[in-house]
């Protein structure tokens, strides 16, 4: 009888286990993936998309890093020098998916990793036998702008108005401009940007400039009137996206640093010359002017903080080099801020740091004074790499975030922290204060803009700056 009741449980289970949709083995740390689902996905739908955005960039071409040119399904399967990148029907055997996962995933290099959703398309269209569907041209990049995103993009850069009114968002290849206290439906207002990764008011509030750009194929500013949301003038600078970087004083130009390692001085004039400094032997990843619009701040994948002049361009001083990149910069007139990957975040002060360069001993034996100790003053250590920092519209308060779920809040002229904002959906890609420090705008990788009060963070609002057609933006 045991025997029998034994029997029938097991092809009870092989009957449950047989009626159940096929489901695909995962791999460690991965889920499995429905085989349904998976026949659905499409090449130029849905895979050219990921791509485009996180590895065209540096695999397309003549150029492609290491062999591997991702310009075709056909290039795909080819592979590169290490060998092919995925076999049909074998996702998480595959190269692909070896270099996107993981605690700290090898690719897409100097970027953040994948949503989970997105290497799960990847994986899907694999497991499906790596169909391509692509129509001659599909793979020419060309900016598409949804009415209504599938996963809420991620928060790249957000800038809020001198007056306080509006707030803008850098959501994919768009500028978001919201009303802050009001109602009304966001302005939308599209680019030619495969990326945006920079949104900043003007210091006289009549301008909004955009940057970004397309890989391998040109970096883009736009300036709009921020009222009605009119184009004024659109400039390509160079063959690649440009990073972050800040308005002049006088509101007549911006500064943008590049993949070439120089910093782009943009006028807003069309017909203007665009002028660009060669200071850093790689990417610019972040820009400031000082206060009175005669010095720039520029950090870099070099590892560098660097001085220069806007008159002349020439490199004041290399003024501090960080054991990692440095991704983020900001300026007072006194102090000159940075921080990135090593979590680090130092200010220096200029009137020591730019002091004439004193040398000791003679000759083949001579070196350089260094004062760094002098003009360095620490602050304290970040949690995680750091993304972004912002200055208030009076330089008076600092806003830093990073890959954690916090935003720190510090006064400039003593470098003390007055507010510790928790609880935010990490990572922290994006922050902005207002003109007096009052008020804090966080984005993040969840896709929502949420808005605090300084310094009792306390939570004022919560906006989905696009329209998205799941729910659950947080999961993606």
């Amino acid at each position: 009888m045991r025997r029998f009741l034994v029997l029938h449980l097991s092809l009870f289970l092989l009957i449950c286990v047989a009626s159940m949709p096929p489901i695909s083995a995962a791999a460690d740390g991965l889920p499995a993936l429905d085989k349904a689902a998976a026949e659905k996905i499409s090449f130029r739908k849905d895979v050219w998309p990921i791509v485009k955005r996180h590895c065209w960039g540096c695999h397309s071409g003549m150029d492609a890093k290491g062999g591997l040119s991702m310009d075709s399904v056909t290039a795909m399967l080819k592979g590169g020098d290490s060998g092919g990148l995925f076999e049909p029907g074998k996702p998480d055997d595959s190269l692909l998916v070896e270099m996107i996962t993981g605690d700290e995933p090898a690719m897409p290099q100097k970027q953040p990793p994948l949503s989970m959703a997105k290497i799960n398309i990847l994986r899907g269209w694999i497991l499906a036998g790596a169909k391509d569907d692509s129509r001659p041209g599909d793979t020419q990049p060309s900016v598409k702008i949804p009415r209504t995103y599938k996963f809420a993009p991620a928060i790249n850069s957000l800038s809020i108005s001198p007056d306080g009114k509006f707030l803008a968002a850098a959501c994919r290849s768009e500028v978001v401009v919201m009303n802050i206290d009001g109602d009304p439906a966001p302005r939308r207002l599209p680019t030619e940007c495969d990326l945006l990764t920079h949104v900043e008011f003007s210091a006289d509030g009549q301008l909004l400039v955009a940057i970004g750009g397309s890989p391998s194929r040109y970096g883009e500013v736009r300036f709009f009137n921020p009222a009605d949301g009119k184009l004024i003038a659109a400039r390509r600078v160079g063959h690649d996206t440009l990073f972050r970087g800040s308005f002049a004083p006088d509101s007549k130009a911006v500064a943008t640093g590049g993949s070439d390692g120089a910093v782009h001085i943009v006028p807003v004039n069309p017909k203007a010359k665009v002028r660009a400094f060669s200071l850093h032997s790689d990417w610019v990843l972040d820009v400031a002017y000082t206060p009175d619009g005669k010095m720039l701040i520029t950090g870099g994948r070099d590892k560098a903080t660097k001085v220069c002049s806007v008159e002349t361009g020439r490199l004041l001083r290399t003024i501090d080099m960080s054991s990692e990149l440095v991704t983020a910069v900001a300026s007072t007139a006194e102090f000159a801020f940075s921080s990135g990957k090593a979590r680090t975040l130092n200010g220096f002060e200029y009137k020591i740091a730019l002091q004439g360069i004193e040398v000791t001993g003679a000759g083949n034996g001579s070196r350089p004074v260094s004062r760094r100790n002098q003009y360095v003053k620490g602050m304290e250590s970040q949690p995680g790499q750091v993304f972004d920092i912002s200055l208030s519209g009076d330089r008076k308060t600092l806003a830093i975030a990073g890959a954690y779920d916090d935003v720190r809040v510090y006064k400039t002229a003593d470098r003390q922290r007055v507010a510790l904002i928790g609880n935010i959906p990490a990572p922290v890609y994006s922050v902005t204060l207002n003109a007096d420090g009052s008020r804090l705008a966080v984005g993040s990788k969840s896709g929502k803009v949420l808005l605090y009060e300084v310094p009792s963070g306390k939570q004022l609002k919560s906006i989905a700056p696009v329209p998205v057609a799941t729910q659950d933006v947080a999961a993606k």
